[in-house]
């Protein structure tokens, strides 16, 4: 008879038997009658026309024969728990990594709201984030090099796949004491009046700050122009001029009166939005198919 043909229930009976000391004890351990494992192992002995107990004083100990077979089951069984560990890793790719690009102005909201839910269901999966423009991001997705991303602009871009939700107007980004501040909104052609403060050519909001200022034939002069939403904001707080984001963007700041944002006067500007993106012929991970759910399930009960 072959390893492969020993009866592994009964070699399990007696693993538990040596580590116990007596067959009345891994009785009470694996919760069956102590009959049934003296009927198996004396089958065992039998079979292998080897004794496998034997009896010193009170307790059972395990003869050379029973010792060879308990330490292969033990090895046996710690190499099946670490290949089933590593098997249900591969098929819930708890280990390696997922790529997440978020605009900036959404990364403290997708942190706090989504990313901590999906650290506790996949905690060993790396996590690599990274922040920046919408062109730039949709050039990575279309490399490879980035999963997904949460980004803003006026239209999911072509040759991606695209989820898109309502991001709420656009404001005029001001201090409490700015002349615009005691507007309920602020009609473009005001805003052209002081002093604005614009963003790089290649981010989504900068595109839509355009939109909105040639839908009514003004042009867009800025004093600024910055690469980094914390710039605008810190310009914008220092009084030097007036910031465009989302409400969403400056929370923290508005909740702590530092800002005041004011709806621009413009359909353009109250419809603004933001997108999921992701490549459309990219293959998830499970990780990264249940962080792409999760951030559709965040912005779609944000409507």
């Amino acid at each position: 008879m072959t390893l492969g043909n020993y009866p592994e229930k009964s070699i399990s009976y007696l693993y538990e038997v040596g580590e116990q000391g007596g067959i009345r004890r891994a009785a009470d351990m694996l919760g069956v009658n102590p009959s049934v494992i003296s009927r198996q192992l004396s089958a065992l002995e039998r079979m292998l026309q080897l004794p496998l107990l034997e009896r010193r004083g009170r307790n059972v100990v395990l003869t050379e024969a029973g010792k060879l077979l308990a330490e292969d089951y033990a090895q046996t069984s710690q190499r099946r728990r670490l290949l089933e560990g590593q098997l249900r890793d591969l098929r819930h790719m708890r280990g390696g990594s997922v790529s997440l690009r978020i605009g900036q102005g959404m990364v403290e909201e997708v942190v706090g709201q989504v990313l901590r839910t999906f650290s506790q269901a996949y905690p060993a999966v790396f996590l690599d984030i990274s922040s920046g423009d919408m062109q730039t991001t949709v050039d990575l997705i279309a490399r490879g090099d980035v999963d997904m991303a949460v980004g803003f602009g006026t239209t999911g871009p072509a040759g991606l796949k695209s989820q898109s939700y309502p991001r709420g107007p656009i404001c005029a980004i001001v201090t409490p004491d700015h002349p615009i501040a005691a507007l309920d909104k602020v009609s473009v052609a005001e805003l052209a009046n002081h002093r604005l403060i614009g963003m790089s050519d290649n981010f989504g909001l900068q595109r839509y700050i355009y939109a909105i200022f040639n839908s009514e034939d003004i042009l867009f002069n800025p004093a600024y122009s910055c690469n980094l939403f914390s710039s605008a904001i810190a310009l914008s707080q220092a009084g030097l001029g007036v910031a465009f984001m989302t409400a969403q963007a400056v929370k923290p700041s508005l909740l702590q009166g530092e800002l005041v944002a004011v709806p621009i006067d413009n359909r353009i500007a109250r419809e603004s939005q933001c997108h999921l993106l992701r490549s459309a012929d990219h293959r998830f991970t499970p990780a990264a198919s249940y962080l792409w759910q999760l951030l559709c399930h965040f912005y779609n009960d944000s409507r």
